[in-house]
């Protein structure tokens, strides 16, 4: 039992310390301020908000109107050329070093209102159809800020746009929140209750020790290849269903990649242990 609850245990702590902790979890997450197809989802959404804000080919046109001056001043090709020159400008902000920093600091924020939401104080950071998101207003204020600097006029403050990167489905959420809830409270203290009874199981019938610790590196080797092949598809389809592909694998893989070597290291070690003390336990009993 205390083999087959080992990947658990050893996963509970792993999420308690990275995911439920908020500074866990912005450490966690703080590097994907570096990934590209993140930084071209923000971009690209900001870029896309202020070009909406501004509405430069309709304020072109309600100055040219139908008559010659519009063929002077096509409306639709000078609209075109500033928003690409908007989502240019928008890509090096978010590219910079300072983007990471405003990254971070909404991460934490988020973090903060999701723990809120989820231990039933808040329902700040639903969306109306339920929705668990991240409200990433800082980002997007940083960015403007930077852009205004490079002499864009007109463009939307903080209080005048609320931006939300939804991550969490409705119909997911129940599920979420329980398992945030049961790693929150059982998670810090689970593999020493777990190796305690591991213990106490070999204390009681040393001669199983072999057979315990090859066991163990089978639970835990399987819960490798289940983390690297099954389970992410399903994080994809119920979570992170509202990002592209790539993003959704980086986001899991950024979150998962120290559970991963847990589990490998855990594998390995019991895996040679166990073989070690097979001798031993031969020429014992």
């Amino acid at each position: 039992m205390a083999v087959i609850a080992a990947p658990l245990s050893i996963g509970s702590l792993w999420v308690s310390a990275h995911l439920t902790d908020t500074d866990g979890f912005v450490k966690t997450l703080g590097p994907l301020a570096e990934n590209n197809d993140l930084q071209q989802l923000v971009s690209g959404q900001v870029a896309e908000s202020i070009s909406g804000h501004l509405q430069i080919e309709q304020r072109l046109e309600a100055i040219t109107g139908d008559g010659w001056l519009s063929t002077v001043i096509p409306a639709d090709e000078i609209a075109s050329k500033a928003n690409e020159a908007i989502k240019s400008a928008t890509l090096r902000v978010v590219e910079s070093e300072d983007f990471a920093t405003t990254w971070e600091s909404a991460l934490r924020t988020s973090h903060q209102k999701t723990d809120l939401i989820f231990n039933g104080q808040s329902s700040a950071t639903l969306d109306d159809a339920g929705n668990l998101t991240f409200k990433l207003d800082e980002v997007f204020a940083g960015i403007v800020k930077t852009l205004t600097g490079f002499g864009i006029p007109d463009l939307p403050t903080g209080d005048s746009f609320d931006w939300n990167l939804k991550l969490i489905q409705n119909d997911a959420l129940p599920t979420v929140q329980k398992v945030y809830l049961a790693v929150d409270s059982i998670g810090p203290w689970a593999i020493y209750l777990n190796a305690a009874v591991f213990i106490a199981g070999i204390l009681l019938a040393p001669k199983y020790l072999a057979r315990g610790l090859l066991w163990l590196a089978v639970a835990t080797g399987l819960s490798f290849i289940a983390l690297k092949t099954l389970i992410p598809d399903f994080i994809q389809e119920r979570l992170l269903s509202n990002v592209n592909a790539d993003l959704a694998r980086a986001i899991y893989d950024q979150i998962t990649s120290g559970l991963s070597t847990s589990f490998i290291v855990t594998a390995v070690v019991a895996a040679l242990l166990g073989v070690a003390v097979i001798p031993l336990i031969r020429k014992r009993y």
